[in-house]
């Protein structure tokens, strides 16, 4: 599928019960179809796209390319999106740069996978899907993901072009089995903090602290006007802290080796 100026793509996060984490992108823009695979301590971009088959909760791994060879089959037990639309009323607002979705705040996994010559059991272990679409990534931007068994936390912040004006937005959720907490732009939540890799978010008496090791990552492809030209980079296991609190009252506190981190601000 290609179309001018244009891309879509999701998201595939999967971490095994001992800690093994990767991570696939499988998207579309102006040039076509390709897939992006970023594991602990490399990235792959540009790879043929049939070196995985996705057929509903199963996904099949062909992988054999220079320094990464992935076979296999990982399935979902099943999706558990937000209730809620992920940008609230943005998502009706004609000419966005890029918008977001999330697919499944978390999920759990069963099947293994030959890495590089090595078994990786994925039985008992969970993950998460989210997509985006649109002509470009933001300019710049911190997204985060973490997810420890029924407990998941991702935030966006980002500067966003907007006619004439360009204002930071916000989108933060956190997911503890069927409840979930909003603290977005839409419902006027704040950033207090977003440096020496450190995230403050207030929303009312609730607050949300997330403390990462590093903000370094590998490199992997961006969206210009829909064609993949702007290098970015991610790290899918950076070891990090989050605490979420309502009136100083403890809700969760994490602390998770696997998180994902693209720090772009």
């Amino acid at each position: 599928m290609k179309r001018r100026n244009y891309f879509h793509g999701k998201y595939y996060k999967f971490v095994s019960l001992n800690g093994y984490s990767f991570a696939f992108i499988d998207a579309y823009s102006s040039e076509g179809h390709f897939v992006q695979i970023i594991t602990p301590n490399k990235s792959f971009y540009d790879i043929n796209p049939q070196v995985v088959t996705i057929d509903g909760h199963n996904f099949k791994f062909d992988v054999k390319i220079k320094g990464l060879t992935i076979k296999g089959v990982i399935s979902i037990d099943k999706f558990r999106p937000l209730k809620r639309k992920v940008m609230g009323p943005f998502t009706y607002i004609p000419g966005m740069e890029c918008k977001h979705d999330i697919f499944s705040m978390y999920h759990f996994l069963t099947g293994t996978l030959i890495i590089n010559g090595k078994r990786v059991s994925f039985d008992h272990g969970y993950g998460y899907i989210e997509g985006d679409k649109g002509r470009n990534f933001p300019k710049k931007y911190i997204w985060f993901n973490s997810v420890r068994g029924k407990a998941a936390v991702t935030v966006a912040i980002a500067s966003i072009p907007f006619g004439l004006f360009t204002f930071t937005g916000l989108l933060g959720f956190v997911k503890i089995g069927d409840k979930e907490y909003y603290l977005s732009t839409q419902n006027f939540a704040k950033v207090l903090k977003k440096d020496n890799k450190e995230i403050i978010i207030q929303k009312g008496k609730y607050r949300l602290q997330i403390n990462v090791a590093t903000t370094d990552g590998f490199k992997l492809k961006s969206p210009v006007q829909g064609k993949m030209v702007r290098l970015i980079k991610e790290n899918i296991c950076v070891p990090s802290k989050v605490l979420f609190t309502h009136k100083d009252k403890k809700i969760l506190e994490i602390e998770d080796k696997n998180s994902s981190v693209e720090w772009m601000f």
